[in-house]
């Protein structure tokens, strides 16, 4: 599992590569300080985002870690008073699971912004940080990532060949899947909360 971790890193850092020279080309940078898109909810995240936040976390140092964490645990605990969310079952299955935590988060930011709204955990953050912002379009302005909305320029598929990147993250979560002993991809997410405080790799 370590190997596959490590091969996840490395397809991140390939991955925020490409967005960034995307980004510059278009003129579509996100804008210093903007962090709206971390403080309206949790979003869904892969299991193998998960396992690898969590392990990057040593790479944290440990003051921030454990603030984070506890930041994390706070809100575990009122979603899970709210009956949102549940430890014992971290798992999302289905697209209302996704949506109804969501929803149900909504007021509640990410764990891993300081007071300025800058993320503490930005080295190891999952992949669709990475690649969220302007909206990503295909052939006949097709939506292939929905963006913020902030942006009036968009990115071409052809300078950041989005499915290309979603097949590769696939094939490593497959690697995955099948390192735990499972026949095929299974089709369940998390939320950076529990990735945060969880060892997620017993719900493989």
């Amino acid at each position: 599992m370590h190997r596959i971790v490590k091969k996840y890193a490395t397809f991140l850092e390939k991955s925020s590569n490409k967005f960034r020279e995307a980004t510059k080309k278009h003129g579509v940078q996100c804008k210093s300080g903007c962090y709206e898109c971390c403080s309206v909810g949790f979003f869904d995240i892969t299991l193998l985002d998960a396992i690898h936040l969590r392990s990057a976390l040593k790479e944290v140092p440990p003051d921030t870690r454990k603030r984070v964490i506890a930041k994390a645990n706070e809100q575990l605990d009122i979603l899970e008073k709210k009956k949102a969310f549940s430890r014992k079952d971290p798992l999302l299955k289905t697209l209302p699971a996704i949506d109804s935590i969501s929803r149900r988060s909504a007021k509640m930011s990410c764990p891993a912004l300081d007071d300025n709204g800058a993320c503490l955990i930005y080295n190891q953050r999952p992949h669709i940080c990475r690649i969220f912002g302007p909206t990503i379009r295909g052939p006949r302005r097709a939506v292939r990532l929905e963006g913020c909305g902030y942006f009036s320029k968009d990115i071409p598929e052809a300078d950041y060949p989005i499915f290309d990147h979603y097949n590769e993250e696939k094939d490593l979560q497959r690697a995955m899947f099948k390192k735990a002993g499972r026949k095929r991809l299974r089709a369940v997410d998390t939320i950076i909360p529990a990735a945060l405080t969880l060892d997620l790799k017993k719900w493989l």
